[in-house]
């Protein structure tokens, strides 16, 4: 016959409380990081060409991939945030290719693959089918790390 001592288990209840949404936070910010991973290699590279002056121009499209970042969940607000930090990375992500005439004005554009437009889009919408599954994975190694008392990554 086992007995069981209610304040062990109350204090086990409790620290399982506190480290819940630290753990559900990294799990969350791992992921987003992985999607980020994803969405740079769609992310398209212009090859340049030339400017109105008629000098060559450098490659905005790695300029684009190097402003994407992840601005990170926290325990207090439990959503991670990908973001590309210039004012045309909404306007490549929109511009489909050929033959469409969607996007604003007709315009299309052509990209070298792997990448695409809908780079962001794409990258989420693949990750999203087991998003759950990963988030649950990592949480449940984690209870099981501690009450085991060891620690374990993510």
């Amino acid at each position: 016959m086992a007995t069981i001592v209610a304040n062990t288990v109350t204090s086990g209840l409790k620290k399982l409380a506190a480290d819940l949404p630290i753990w559900a936070t990294q799990a969350l910010n791992a992921e987003a990081e992985v999607t980020l991973t994803a969405a740079k290699k769609l992310t398209p590279v212009s090859q340049g060409g030339k400017n109105v002056k008629g000098n060559r121009r450098g490659k905005p499209g790695g300029r684009l991939r190097r402003s994407a970042r992840v601005r990170y969940a926290t325990p207090f607000e439990m959503k991670a945030l990908i973001t590309y930090g210039t004012n045309y990375a909404i306007y490549v992500h929109e511009i489909p290719p050929p033959p469409s005439k969607s996007s604003p004005g007709g315009r299309s554009a052509t990209h070298k693959p792997p990448t695409q437009w809908k780079f962001l889009e794409t990258a989420v919408n693949q990750r999203a089918l087991k998003f759950k599954e990963r988030i649950a994975r990592v949480i449940r190694k984690r209870m099981a790390a501690s009450m085991m008392g060891t620690s374990v990554g993510v």
